[in-house]
Parts: structure tokens; C-alpha cells; sequence
């Protein structure tokens, strides 16, 4: 898939630096999603800044492949210490393909977030990213917050 990783940032968070990095040709949420878009579909993982903050990662649970979805259904959760947290789908449509290795190695998510840690490739019915972030407004948003 190819990180294309330029951006490496440092946020205060109580007294303590988190590094994490950003990766280009993706589009962002503000719950930490990323979003690649190939052929009208995106290939969906977690930022780096959410899998730093969440620590280490348990447990995945994806969908299956074919299953459909309504926007704001829950698509996927990861289990940490913290316990559940469930993502949902912005936009309706079909996953497509399931990343099941991270099912099996749930550190992928950790050690590679951008390429070897994604979770599913999802076809919306409607191709509607507006509410998507580019790289660096992801970043400014995160700055905002810190």
C-alpha cells in the first residue's frame, strides 16, 4: 500500500511528548480514521495518533466481506486495556475485502498503522468525502485539541 509518511509530529500530553506520524494521500476523520481512496473505494485503518494514545491493541474484530452498512454503523472495534472502541462508518456502503491479519496480530495496528495494520476496503454507495480532512487540517485538528 506504501505509507508515503512525511509528517512526524510531537503533542504535549500531560508533560509527555507523543510522537506519531501522518500519512500523505490519505483523507482523515476527526474520530482518528484514515481513509485511502483507490478506484472509488477506500482502504479504512486508524491513525498512528489514535494507536499511540490507545496503547497496546488486544483485540480486532472486522466485518465481513459482502456485509453492508448504513452511515453511522458500527463498522469494527479494537479492544485495549482501556477497553472497546467501536468505529463507524461515515457514509453507507459494501465492504469489499476484510484485513483478517489483524485479527490474527493485533500489534499490526500498533507497529503499522498506514500499510500493514488497515482494516477493510469499503465501497460506498455514494462517493461523499466532504467531511473528510486533508493531512494537514488532521494535523491542525490536533493541535487544536492538544
Amino acid at each position: 500500500m506504501g505509507c508515503g509518511c512525511a509528517v512526524r509530529r510531537d503533542l504535549m500530553q500531560d508533560d509527555e511528548f507523543l510522537e506519531f506520524s501522518i500519512a500523505h494521500r490519505r483523507k482523515y476523520s476527526i474520530k482518528h480514521v484514515w481513509y485511502q481512496e483507490n478506484d472509488e473505494q477506500f482502504t479504512i485503518g486508524i491513525s498512528d495518533f489514535l494507536a499511540k494514545e490507545m496503547g497496546e491493541v488486544f483485540r480486532v474484530i472486522l466485518p465481513h466481506a459482502d456485509e453492508e452498512f448504513d452511515e453511522d454503523d458500527e463498522m469494527f472495534s479494537i479492544w485495549t486495556a482501556e477497553g472497546k472502541h467501536s468505529f463507524r462508518t461515515p457514509f453507507s456502503g459494501t465492504v469489499m475485502e476484510v484485513n483478517g491479519e489483524v485479527e490474527i496480530s493485533p500489534d499490526l495496528i500498533n507497529d503499522s498503522p498506514y500499510d500493514l495494520g488497515w482494516m477493510v476496503i469499503f465501497k460506498p454507495h455514494h462517493l461523499n468525502d466532504e467531511d473528510l480532512l486533508e493531512p494537514d487540517e488532521y494535523l491542525e485538528t490536533l493541535e487544536e485539541v492538544d
